[in-house]
């Protein structure tokens, strides 16, 4: 370990996690029990996504706020009004209501005498992994629900055309933060990322539309949030942050943390001040008394790599498990962690294993030393 690392002054962090959760992952709302659609059930299972099943007389009693996302069966509320349409995460296929809803003027019914065909904005997430066409039945005689390009509101995006008429969305969505507007009628404002998905006969879904059901649901709920509490020392204290933040800017990230008057990273052999905060990486935090750093962001699933660099190289995880290092590369032969008195722990890396072995833990800050530069990749959970 390169000497002016120790001098350093550092304290043990404490840190306590928060994931962001509700009662239930999805509330699917039917007129009755023996409407609701098996597949989407089915569905819903597959993902491991918890579900309420609202009927249409619970509706104005229940609480919607303790779920995560709406999901709209294809029938008529009377009290269509009492469904926060517009206000949570939604996936609605639902023909009946759209224009109540503030999406369309009035909404349009499509058939044809051979299988329907939908044209993809391949862009767009909720098209990933489809082709540019898709057949969405497999025979002639369902029909499907659109949004007419000479009704529908301006400020939606067609993920899905009819393939007779690319203006004419079947599957359309509205991001978090639109205002959708038709001359002479009120603005919509979309509170949530929400889908309208007019394909509802289930029973002659293809795989592919299938598939696009699935991509409509994971985008409108998003990424899992979480909140991550670190506990600051006075003084120095080595961390990281374990969430994916949708900023690096130290004064937002530290915009209620005023006792942080420093932040430092390392940069080749010396400690100096910054000004952003990015994953995988530790940073020294100097706080003038004990205070608690929340930082709020996305739940990582995906696999993180890291590259580093021959030599000292001041990491941290982005993982909200603590991981192992024995799944460390190779050319990682040294880990230390900052105890409390500033003092260092060190794992050595030897041809039996580890030495001293300590996990890795979500929050905190590393040195490691390779011997070699190398990509490191690791699944998060």
């Amino acid at each position: 370990m390169k000497k002016g690392i120790n001098c350093v002054l550092g304290v043990l962090l404490f840190v306590n996690l928060t994931v962001l959760v509700s009662a239930v992952d999805v509330v699917y709302v039917v007129l009755t029990p023996d409407y609701a659609e098996q597949e989407f059930i089915e569905v819903l299972n597959e993902l491991s996504l918890s579900y309420d099943l609202v009927r249409a007389n619970q509706i104005n009693n229940y609480d919607f706020s303790s779920a995560e996302m709406l999901l709209v069966n294809n029938d008529f509320f009377s009290n269509w009004q009492n469904i926060p349409v517009n206000e949570m995460p939604a996936v609605i296929v639902n023909g009946r209501h759209m224009d109540e809803w503030g999406w369309t003027r009035k909404i349009s019914l499509a058939s044809q005498n051979v299988p329907l065909h939908i044209a993809l904005n391949n862009s767009h997430p909720i098209a990933e992994g489809l082709g540019a066409n898709i057949q969405v039945y497999t025979n002639n005689e369902p029909d499907l629900y659109h949004l007419d390009r000479t009704d529908i509101f301006n400020g939606l995006e067609i993920v899905g055309s009819n393939t007779f008429d690319s203006g004419d969305g079947v599957v359309v969505a509205a991001e978090a933060g639109s205002v959708l507007t038709r001359p002479g009628y009120p603005n919509t404002n979309v509170n949530a990322n929400s889908v309208f998905f007019g394909i509802d006969n289930t029973d002659f879904w293809t795989g592919d539309t299938r598939h696009l059901f699935i991509n409509s649901i994971e985008w409108a709920m998003g990424e899992p949030q979480g909140s991550f509490e670190i506990n600051l020392r006075t003084g120095q204290n080595l961390v990281s942050i374990p969430l994916l933040l949708s900023t690096n800017d130290v004064n937002e990230i530290l915009i209620s943390n005023p006792e942080v008057v420093s932040v430092k990273k390392y940069t080749g052999n010396s400690l100096v001040e910054t000004s952003t905060i990015e994953n995988n990486n530790g940073y020294f935090m100097e706080s003038t008394s004990n205070s608690v750093l929340t930082v709020e962001g996305e739940i990582p699933l995906s696999t993180i790599n890291v590259q580093l660099s021959q030599g000292m190289n001041l990491v941290g995880i982005t993982s909200l498990s603590s991981i192992d290092l024995d799944s460390l590369p190779g050319q990682v032969i040294e880990v230390s962690r900052r105890n409390l008195d500033g003092s260092y722990s060190v794992a050595t890396k030897y041809l039996f294993g580890w030495y001293n072995e300590f996990p890795l833990e979500p929050g905190r800050g590393y040195w490691f030393k390779t011997s070699q530069g190398v990509t490191w990749s690791y699944e998060p959970v």
